[in-house]
Formats: C-alpha cells, structure tokens, sequence
C-alpha cells in the first residue's frame, strides 16, 4: 500500500512539473510575442531606436526565434550599424523555420558592405533555393556591376525584369549605366531613353534623361568628324593686320573701318579601338575683307596635325601646325609651330595644363631695314588652370605663357610674359556669356636703333562674348574687344575697340 502511495506521489509531482515548465514557457511565448508586436509596431512607424530595444529583449527571451533575430538584424540595418545587422541576420539564417526575407536582406547587407564574395555566396542559395527569384537577380545584378563585372550585370538585370515587370524601369537604368562604363555610348542612350519613356517624371526617368543629356554631348566631342563655320561683321575702330593676335600685329592704320569676316574650319580625329593613341587632323581657312581699307585685306589657311596619348586622368598632346596669311593679295606671313601640350586631372571638377610650344615666324616681305625684320623663332612655355561648373558647362580659367623671341631684326628680340584669366557661364540652356582679359609684358633685348630708345611694351586686352543658340548648333554671337598697347616708343602705342556680330554653325 505504501508502495502504490509513494509511486502516486511522483506521478502527481511529475504532472505538477510539467504544468508549471509549460504555464512557465507559454507566459513566456506568450512575453515574446507581445514584445514582437510591440517592436514590429515600432519598425513599422520607422522608430528604429526604440524598435531595436524591443527586439534585443524579444531574442534574450526567445534566443532561437530565427523572426526575433530577423527583426533585430533587420532594425539595426536601418540604423546603419552593419556589423550587428550582419551577426543577426546570418544567425537568423541558421534558424528553423529559416525567414526568406533574411537571405535577400543579407544579400544586400554584404552589396553595401562591398564584401562581393560573400554575397555571390549567398545569391547562389537564394537561385538554388528559388528565393524571391526577381529580387535575388537584382542584387546580383548590382554586386556583378559594382564589382566591375557589367556583363554579368547586364545579364542578371535583363533575367529581373523578366521575372517581374515591376523592375523594369529600375533594371533598365541600371543596364543604361553598365553601358555607360564599359562606353558603349549608343547602347547607353538607347537604354536610358527606353527608362525614361516608361515614367518621365519618376526619379529615375529624371536621372535618365540627364545621362542622355550628357552622353549627347559626349558622343558629339568623340565624333570624328567636326565642322564650324562663322560669318561675321564686325566694326574696328583702329584696324591692324592679323585681328586675332595683338602680339602679332603689323601694320596700324589709325583708321576705323568695317569688314566682313568668313571662317571655316573642320577636323577629323583618327582612333584605334581600345587604344589610348589618337590623330586629330584639320583645316581652317579665314577671309576678312575690309570696306574701305583694301590694303587691310586678309586671306589666312591653316594646317594642323596633332598626336594624342590619353591615359587614365591625363591626355597628352603633340600638336603641330601651319599657318599661312596673305595681305592685300600678297604673301605676308607663314607659321610652323610644334610643341607638347599636357592636360591633366585634379580632382573632378578641375584641369591643369601645362605645355612648350616652338614657333618660325616668316615675314614674307622684306624690310628697308635689316634690324626691323621680325622673322624668326619663338619659345613659349605655357601653363593653364581651369574649374567647370555647372555640370562642365561654366568654367573658370587662369592661363600664363613665356615668350622667347630670336628674330633676324635685333629691334624685335624680345622675353615676354603673359598672364589672362576668363570665364565662361551659361545663364540658360541656350545663353552663355563670357569674358576674359590677359596682360602681356614684353621686353625688348637691344636698344632699338631707329629710335635710339630701349622698349618696353605692355598690352592689355579684354573681350566679352555673349551667344544664343536660336536653333540646334546655330549660335548668334555678340562680342566686343578693347585693346591698349602702351610701348616706351611712342609710335607702337595705339587704342583698338571692335564690336562684332556673328553666326556661327557647328557640327
């Protein structure tokens, strides 16, 4: 009989246990649920402090609740702590029942984290395991892209927007910009332009249509072919010969007059496919006629050839040219210049440059006086900085250049320094204004023996530029350009104002 009791009194013991284990972990289960609602309310209403707090209670009771994990990792992802949101996202993984969400989440952890490796591990079990398919070759899409495997890419976003069209604008853009770094520019413009027909005014139909802005103009410079030509009528207060150069001026007339002014120009670059060697090749041609002043006449052609090495932030440049002016129907001077030219990058918005240029001056007409003969040759270092702004289209630009003159007259041997400055803003889409002035000092070696005097001279010169184009590559161009030579011989000072009007097509 006391055997039947005693073994009565353990069962019921037995029973009493497990009621109380199991009332113990229902409240529990019951807790953690509470506190999961809770801290999923929180996350929902994006209070991710408080959110991660609920959660990291809900795992210190329930530390193999593979959700409870989930949620946490999840949260402090949110919150940017990525170390943490990674420890709790891969121990979600390792749960049952295993949260799909937590590969596809972890995925992209390890995408931001550029740890590309580790997420093609994982992308490779969410193909195996056919988890969220779309959303899983999206981000593989974008851990092959980032990586720099763009075909790859290119590949997994094309497989997304197969698998959900609601990926579509999304994925397309992302092909758009796959092409743009492996510069395949075509191909680029064509996909950006299929993203941004499919919603003009989302974000990224906003950032499509400005890559195809840009990879307009990009496709435009990289065209080997160029041409411009400009007609202009300008009026001169004080006409000289060569109108473009004050360093290079001849004759003054003291005279105003108006004249009429054509320019061609055209070039053609030669490239090798993947290669970063380069030929550009072109001729121009310039016709100024005056109005009254015949003898002021000028007819110029020039010839250039120019060999370019680019490499990654540098472009360096070998250019070599002819130029040939006639005056009044008769031969006046020829130029051949060569020299090398550097630009370089700083940074993303800046460019130096810094070059040596050689250059024979041949003044086909004889003078009366031997030491008044400018023929001969010129050294000039030069050095250049420029700013862009406003997406490239504005820049700020400081220039300097040393002259060197041999010249057969010893009246015009001379060392020069120049210094300019000009800048260029596009006040719209279709205005730009611009203005620059440069300083040009020049020291004259030998005492100048007709006048018996040593000379010095300083030129200043300033233009402004203001240009609208009324039709695609068609500019109407207002300018105005003052020029004051002041020289110790008195007969090379002089005053010059031109204001001129022009057209100009470019292609």
């Amino acid at each position: 009989m006391n055997r039947i009791n005693r073994v009565h009194v353990c069962v019921l013991s037995l029973l009493l246990s497990l009621s109380v284990f199991c009332s113990s972990a229902a409240a529990q289960e019951a807790k953690t649920n509470e506190l999961m609602e809770k801290g999923i309310y929180l996350f929902r209403q994006e209070n991710y402090d408080e959110a991660a707090v609920v959660f990291e209670q809900a795992v210190q009771k329930q530390p193999r609740s593979s959700l409870a994990a989930y949620y946490l990792g999840l949260t402090y992802k949110r919150l940017e702590n990525y170390v943490e949101a990674r420890k709790y996202l891969e121990a979600s993984l390792s749960m049952t029942p295993k949260i799909k969400g937590a590969l596809i989440e972890e995925i992209d952890l390890l995408y931001r984290l550029n740890e590309f490796e580790a997420a093609k591990k994982w992308i490779n079990i969410a193909e195996e395991e056919g988890v969220r398919p779309a959303q899983a070759k999206f981000l593989k899409g974008l851990t092959a892209q980032k990586s720099g495997e763009d075909e790859v890419a290119i590949q997994a976003f094309k497989d997304a927007k197969d698998l959900d069209d609601r990926l579509t604008q999304s994925a397309d853009y992302q092909i758009g910009i796959c092409y743009l770094r492996m510069k395949k520019y075509k191909d680029a413009r064509d996909t950006f332009k299929d993203t941004f027909a499919l919603d003009p005014h989302s974000d990224i139909g906003t950032y499509a249509n400005k890559y195809m802005e840009l990879i307009d103009r990009r496709l435009e410079i990289d065209k080997p072919f160029h041409f411009q030509a400009r007609f202009a009528f300008d009026y001169d207060s004080n006409v000289t010969l060569l109108p473009g150069d004050a360093s290079l001026v001849g004759d003054i007339s003291d005279k105003a007059d108006t004249r009429q002014v054509f320019d061609l120009k055209g070039d053609y670059t030669f490239r090798l496919e993947d290669s970063p060697l380069s030929l550009k090749t072109g001729y121009g041609m310039q016709i100024a006629k005056q109005n009254d002043l015949g003898h002021y006449n000028l007819m110029g052609n020039f010839f250039v050839a120019q060999a370019n090495i680019a490499y990654d932030r540098l472009l360096v440049t070998f250019p070599v040219s002819f130029q040939h002016w006639i005056a009044d129907d008769k031969n006046y001077l020829a130029t051949v210049s060569a020299g090398n030219v550097n630009n370089f990058l700083i940074g993303e918005s800046q460019l130096g440059q810094v070059g040596v240029i050689y250059e024979n001056h041949d003044y086909m007409r004889s003078s009366r006086f031997p030491n008044e003969s400018r023929s001969g040759n010129e050294l000039i270092g030069t050095a250049g900085w420029f700013w862009f702004f406003a997406e490239r289209e504005g820049f700020v630009n400081l220039r300097y250049a040393f002259h060197k003159d041999w010249t057969n007259g010893t009246n015009w041997e001379y060392v020069g320094n120049r210094i300019g400055a000009g800048a260029l803003y596009p006040l719209c889409d279709k205005v730009k204004i611009s203005v620059n002035g440069e300083i040009f000092f020049q020291d004259f070696d030998n005492r100048n023996i007709i006048f018996d005097k040593k000379r010095d001279d300083q030129t200043y010169a300033a233009a402004a530029l203001l240009s609208y184009e009324f039709f695609k590559n068609t500019e109407l161009q207002l300018r105005y350009t003052y020029v004051n030579a002041q020289s110790s011989v008195s007969i090379y000072d002089y005053d010059r104002h031109v204001i001129s009007t022009a057209i100009q097509y470019s292609f």
